[in-house]
């Protein structure tokens, strides 16, 4: 995959696990914006981001992420091309 696809793999996979299209999404986006972002599918985004990234999260690091931005920040933060 090229780098220029990472940011919309990323929204693609958020959108999944939320179960919305990949266009409803952007960095802007997060728990506060999309009502379909619960706690329980956080974790589940969470799971699938270390899963499809081989990377894991410590708690604090994926507690609070405000926007999908963040989590590509985050991501990025590891080494992924986000």
């Amino acid at each position: 995959m090229t780098a220029a696809a990472e940011p919309a793999r990323l929204h693609a996979l958020v959108a999944e696990v939320l179960d919305l299209g990949p266009a409803a999404v952007t960095d802007d986006d997060g728990p506060a914006t999309l009502p379909e972002w619960t706690s329980l599918r956080h974790l589940q985004l969470v799971v699938t981001l270390e899963e499809v990234y081989r990377v894991s999260f410590a708690y604090e690091e994926v507690r609070n992420v405000p926007t999908i931005g963040r989590l590509r920040t985050v991501l990025r933060a590891k080494g992924v091309p986000a």
